[in-house]
């Protein structure tokens, strides 16, 4: 990196990963010598370098705690609690003060009621369907067409 203009990372597009690379220590250890003899004599690599290892050691020094499944169904409960609409609170505080328990006895006694005396409809017979209906008025129609021939003996 002897000519500082056209090697220096920050001044050319081809070497421009080159000191990040180098901050995250990916470079070999002779790319990496040559990196820091051209730092020692360009300030703003020198500053982007130092730039660079005070977010790296930010990032290895920062915890970021124990985030996992808790965390997520808090935040899921909160966000359906906040964003929920108007009527569903409407809704739910009319329920609170509906008792069930006087209708359950009502329901038993309907369903008793309904087993013992059935519905008239529920004995009536099934009406047929128009196919069958056709069919019978045909076979009524042959029998008096059978009726009409005169049977006399040979």
């Amino acid at each position: 990196m002897n000519n500082r203009r056209n090697l220096c990372p920050l001044q050319s597009e081809e070497h421009a990963a080159l000191l990040l690379d180098y901050c995250a220590r990916r470079l070999d250890a002779g790319r990496g010598a040559a990196l820091e003899a051209h730092m020692e004599q360009c300030p703003a690599c020198r500053e982007m370098r130092d730039a660079q290892r005070l977010v790296w050691d930010s990032l290895d020094a920062w915890d970021a705690g124990h985030t996992g499944w808790e965390f997520n169904q808090r935040l899921q409960e909160r966000l359906r609690h906040e964003c929920r609409p108007a009527w569903i609170d409407t809704v739910a505080s009319w329920k609170e003060g509906i008792s069930w328990k006087p209708a359950v006895p009502l329901a038993a006694a309907l369903a008793l009621w309904l087993i013992v005396f059935p519905p008239n409809g529920a004995n009536a017979p099934q009406p047929q369907s128009a196919q069958q209906t056709e069919q019978i008025e045909k076979v009524l129609e042959d029998v008096e067409m059978l009726q009409q021939i005169p049977l006399s003996p040979r």
